[in-house]
């Protein structure tokens, strides 16, 4: 019960911080799917690969500081 209620907290402080950070600025980006776990990969390499700003990510969840980031990301791997 109590690593559930630490799971459900940690989501809403995410969700809070997220939403804070796009009201100044920042691009939050949702991958429709991934496809499988080497797909997760590849996005985590390219994230470390080419992204020159801050950026967090959860699960198929991304936020970034930099929009030209996201519109990188976005036609990288939503195309």
């Amino acid at each position: 019960m109590e690593k559930m209620a630490n799971s459900i907290a940690s989501d809403i402080d995410r969700e809070v911080l997220w939403g804070m950070l796009t009201g100044i600025g920042w691009t939050r980006v949702m991958v429709p799917r991934l496809i499988d776990n080497e797909h997760a990969i590849d996005i985590t390499y390219w994230l470390e690969d080419n992204c020159k700003h801050p950026f967090e990510r959860n699960g198929r969840d991304f936020i970034f500081e930099s929009q030209q980031d996201a519109n990188w990301f976005t036609l990288r791997w939503m195309s």
